[in-house]
């Protein structure tokens, strides 16, 4: 797995976060997260996009509820996405 192919995996089913904060943003921060090799600073990354996702999605108009939900979703496919592109073959892309 390739990080554009990564990035394109956990944004596949993001349209409301892309809608709201914008496609380039989140693949910008998306990318980051893929490019980033330790796994301590990934998460600490990962952790900010997803405060910021929630914040994003409740101004936009969504409950509290709801963008804590997807934005626990998208932590997900972040983290599983993370993993497997990192230990694929063990060399960064």
């Amino acid at each position: 797995m390739k990080i554009e192919e990564a990035v394109t995996a956990v944004t596949a089913e993001a349209n409301a976060l892309l809608s709201c904060l914008g496609q380039p943003v989140v693949a910008y921060h998306v990318t980051e997260i893929m490019r980033e090799t330790d796994v301590e600073h990934a998460r600490e990354m990962q952790l900010a996009l997803m405060r910021r996702s929630v914040e994003a999605l409740v101004d936009d108009g969504l409950e509290d509820v709801a963008a804590e939900h997807f934005a626990s979703k998208f932590d997900g496919r972040i983290g599983l996405t993370w993993r497997l592109l990192h230990s694929s073959d063990g060399a960064p892309h």
